[in-house]
């Protein structure tokens, strides 16, 4: 009984802590040192074919309030995986990412498995994903996708602003990022068309961490 106890206190202390650094830890802003595009380091992604940048409307960049993104259609070995990441520099816009289980079914999708949190482990970094499957008439994509504070990732908006809050006091540094990664198939098996996503992840990732960790 007495642990019970001294779980949920642990947690509502956990809770308070990260209230206080939301409260108290964004009032001064931190300066914002925009860096080269996105687009820049997304040229080339070894061992893929970038087969074209996608660019949004001005009425989404608006709504989304993005501070920088890539868009980017990718090729090897048949598999054409598709690479999202919505950038911000500050803390202010932590809820304007859209989470493919909103933003699929508005555009007409269909969400056909329950969303799975997992993780991947790419060289030295944590990856910590959610993946459902979509479809759209005959076509289907697998979808990863997560929400990136620094290094640090995970797949709940709560659980990012808590990251955000870590990085602003551990670097100085407010951005943040919603990073996607589709890949269309017909009949291919799952786990096929898994390890396409998971190849892709590990080859454009060290390019992303290089984005992030860039002075401005």
């Amino acid at each position: 009984m007495g642990n019970k106890i001294e779980f949920k206190l642990t947690v509502l202390i956990g809770f308070f802590l990260a209230t206080c650094i939301f409260v108290y830890g964004f009032n001064q802003p931190t300066e914002i040192k925009e860096k080269p595009p996105l687009t820049e380091y997304f040229r080339h992604v070894d061992g893929y074919e970038n087969l074209g940048f996608v660019w949004m409307a001005d009425n989404h960049v608006k709504m989304l309030q993005l501070d920088d993104y890539v868009f980017a259609n990718f090729k090897r070995d048949g598999n054409k995986p598709n690479l999202y990441i919505g950038y911000y520099y500050s803390a202010d816009k932590a809820y304007r990412a859209h989470s493919p289980l909103v933003c699929y079914p508005a555009q007409g999708w269909k969400v056909d498995s329950k969303p799975v949190i997992a993780t991947l482990e790419t060289g030295p970094y944590t990856i910590n994903y959610e993946e459902i499957v979509t479809s759209f008439g005959r076509e289907r994509e697998l979808v990863l996708y997560w929400y990136q504070s620094h290094l640090l990732t995970n797949t709940q908006v709560y659980k990012n602003k808590i990251d955000m809050a870590y990085n602003k006091l551990v670097n100085n540094d407010e951005q943040h990022a919603f990073v996607r990664v589709a890949v269309p198939f017909e009949d291919s098996p799952y786990a096929d068309v898994k390890k396409s996503a998971v190849d892709f992840i590990n080859a454009f990732y060290p390019r992303f961490v290089e984005f992030i960790k860039a002075e401005g």
